[in-house]
């Protein structure tokens, strides 16, 4: 059985522009207001998971001894 992948940071994003547009609709029921919630605070849990993974690996490229760029991974 395969696992569930993730969605994108830039697919979480567009889920919660697509839930922040529907709850500003003056005519939503509470309920689906409710569900609109649940579901933009899993897609602010992936952002930020994701933006914690991804925190502390920048990468520096600089040239080496011999002039070729070493890519060197810095853990802030």
């Amino acid at each position: 059985m395969s696992e569930k992948k993730e969605p994108s940071l830039e697919d979480s994003v567009k889920t919660l522009k697509d839930i922040i547009s529907q709850i500003e609709d003056d005519d939503i029921h509470l309920d689906k207001a409710i569900t609109l919630f649940s579901t933009g605070i899993d897609a602010v849990a992936n952002c930020r998971k994701i933006i914690e993974d991804a925190n502390g690996k920048i990468t520096e490229l600089k040239k080496g001894k011999n002039g070729k760029l070493i890519e060197e991974i810095l853990d802030l």
